[in-house]
């Protein structure tokens, strides 16, 4: 059955909240480094993915292609990315995090962390691990039923227009 439609509106607000508290502590500084910071994100899933298209990346951080090859554009010309043919399809090119990236990307999620223990000094590390859990455990059902779903539904889509296009004939 699922939960009810105010238990959902009542974790809409810390989410936000959350969201409101990352924007702030950026424009504090909190987040600066070497890495520009609307391509931050994008560096940080080339380390931890390893090498792959732009389009992979903008796929499953679910943005625009266009977005991804602007923040591609940003790495490269900080050096923290490179590309190279990808031998598959020499059409398109596979990225990878240079060693300056990786290192960047260690400082920026090292202040990340030490920043959280500072803001939750009150809580235990049970505690923390076992909120980690539960919104790793919500982060893959949202994206589950947004992506995949979307996906299933395009697909879909696609193929009733095929079928459709093939009937006409």
């Amino acid at each position: 059955m699922g939960p009810n439609i105010e238990t959902c509106g009542e974790l809409l607000r810390p989410l936000r909240a959350l969201m409101g508290l990352k924007q702030v502590a950026t424009q504090q500084g909190q987040f600066t480094g070497r890495v520009p910071y609307a391509a931050a994100g994008l560096l940080t899933e080339l380390v931890f993915r390893g090498e792959c298209r732009s389009s992979d990346l903008a796929q499953h951080r679910i943005v625009d292609a266009s977005v991804v090859s602007r923040q591609v554009g940003q790495l490269e010309h900080a050096g923290l990315i490179t590309r190279r043919p990808d031998p598959a399809d020499k059409r398109v090119s596979l990225l990878r995090a240079t060693p300056d990236g990786e290192h960047a990307v260690a400082e920026l999620e090292h202040r990340k962390a030490e920043w959280l223990r500072e803001a939750l000094s009150g809580w235990q590390d049970d505690e923390v691990r076992n909120l980690a859990q539960l919104l790793g455990t919500a982060m893959s059902d949202i994206r589950r039923y947004t992506v995949d779903n979307a996906d299933c539904a395009g697909q879909l889509q696609r193929k009733d227009n095929d079928d459709q296009h093939c009937s006409e004939q």
